[in-house]
């Protein structure tokens, strides 16, 4: 009988087990992220763009489950590595971020992204028209949606200068005046090996000179290209005697620590996002923006990047999911905050904290969508002849005649030798 107890016991508690087992309330299904287990790899400038990159890749991998390595480089080898990738077939970069003017070099190497944005009806209408144009879209194909815009401006101390100049005239006026070295230069620029034929290239636009006409017959040969090098050379007059050999981090640190009243940088790149932190700056509140002086073109010309996805990247939708990502309203608005990069969006630039801010006045110089460089293979090579042109003359290696020569010889071999595609006109300078 006790026997008999202990079994009717033993299933009377199996039983319950059973029952409050079949009761338990069921766990939701977690949905799986659509790129769980992939791995995408971007290539960026080494510059805000980058760091931005690095912080979102976390808040991506959440989102999608695909992980993401950023791999930045500074901007001449970037172009290096990004071109031996693109040429090869070389299949590490599954999203690359060419500069506007090596879009007509490199898009016979990149997806076409019209499928994506027609698949996804992804709204493209916000990108800024004239932007775009010049910035991700060649020859009819869109290779890449524009990232970021960056005028080029300089920046300046407001506690010594009340109103910047318009003229060159005026420009080196101020200068005598303010030059007091060794405790304040009046200009701090870029090396000459690294970004200061750049420069040169804005003001000979800005005289209204061009490298060549919309049919690519050569211009190069002009009393604007000789002026302008007049001017860039008068420069070095003003500044640290270092400078030739710095970097742009160089030169942006000669402004925030306050030993130069003008600085011919980008200013979206440093001094934007440290001038006001004084941890990192002498010049908090004591500075603005204002266009290079001009005589004929524009206010500024433009900088920008783009952003897409090679034709031989391994991850070719999650890539796509990163610069729908990248690209996006909130990510642009987050990245002028937190990094002072200039919106691609319309609707971006009317945001509050962007319509308020000192880089607003960006906005018109955005709006006009104008480039200094040949986007066609051709470009990115013709931008060495101007850097050993400008690099010799302002360091009285050449005169004024040798380097104007000496780039006019080389864009004709160029042009020979790399001829633009039929039906491409010469839209840069």
């Amino acid at each position: 009988m006790k026997k008999i107890l202990i079994c009717i016991m033993v299933l009377l508690v199996l039983g319950s087990t059973v029952l409050f087992v079949g009761c338990k309330k069921k766990e939701p299904e977690i949905a799986e992220k659509p790129f769980a287990g992939q791995k995408i790899t971007v290539l960026y400038f080494s510059a805000t763009y980058a760091e931005a990159a690095k912080e979102y890749s976390a808040e991506f991998t959440e989102l999608t489950g695909a992980e993401v390595e950023v791999v930045d480089f500074p901007y001449i080898t970037l172009y290096e590595k990004m071109g031996l990738a693109l040429s090869t077939g070389d299949d590490t970069y599954d999203v690359v971020t060419p500069a506007c003017q090596w879009d007509g070099e490199f898009e016979p190497f990149m997806e076409d992204l019209e499928p994506y944005i027609k698949r996804d009806n992804f709204d493209t209408s916000d990108f800024l028209p004239g932007l775009w144009e010049q910035s991700g879209k060649w020859a009819g194909k869109i290779m890449g949606l524009p990232f970021s815009n960056t005028p080029q401006t300089l920046s300046y101390r407001t506690d010594l200068i009340d109103e910047f100049p318009q003229t060159w005239d005026d420009f080196f006026v101020l200068m005598d005046k303010l030059h007091d070295p060794p405790d304040l230069y009046a200009i701090s620029y870029p090396g000459v090996k690294e970004q200061f034929s750049g420069l040169w290239m804005m003001v000979q636009w800005s005289l209204g000179g061009r490298w060549a006409d919309e049919n690519w017959n050569l211009t190069i040969d002009s009393p604007e290209t000789r002026e302008a090098l007049k001017i860039a050379r008068k420069w070095v007059d003003y500044a640290d005697p270092a400078a030739p050999a710095w970097t742009l981090a160089e030169a942006d640190a000669a402004f925030l620590q306050g030993n130069a009243a003008v600085c011919f940088t980008w200013p979206t790149l440093a001094i934007a996002p440290n001038g006001d932190n004084p941890e990192k700056s002498k010049v908090v509140g004591k500075w603005a923006i204002a266009p290079i002086p001009y005589a004929k073109n524009g206010v500024t010309v433009l900088s920008s990047w783009d952003i897409g996805i090679p034709k031989a990247a391994k991850h070719k939708d999650a890539a796509w999911e990163w610069i729908k990502f990248y690209t996006s309203k909130e990510k642009q608005l987050k990245n002028f905050i937190d990094y002072s990069i200039l919106p691609s969006r319309e609707s971006v630039w009317e945001q509050p904290e962007v319509k308020n801010s000192k880089l607003y006045p960006h906005k018109a110089a955005s709006d006009q969508g104008a480039v200094i460089w040949w986007r066609i293979p051709a470009g990115t090579m013709a931008e060495t002849y101007v850097r050993d042109a400008v690099a010799n003359y302002i360091t009285d290696q050449w005169d004024l005649e040798k380097s104007v020569k000496f780039m006019e010889d080389g864009f004709s071999k160029l042009l020979s030798e790399y001829p633009p595609a039929p039906g491409i006109k010469n839209t840069g300078r």
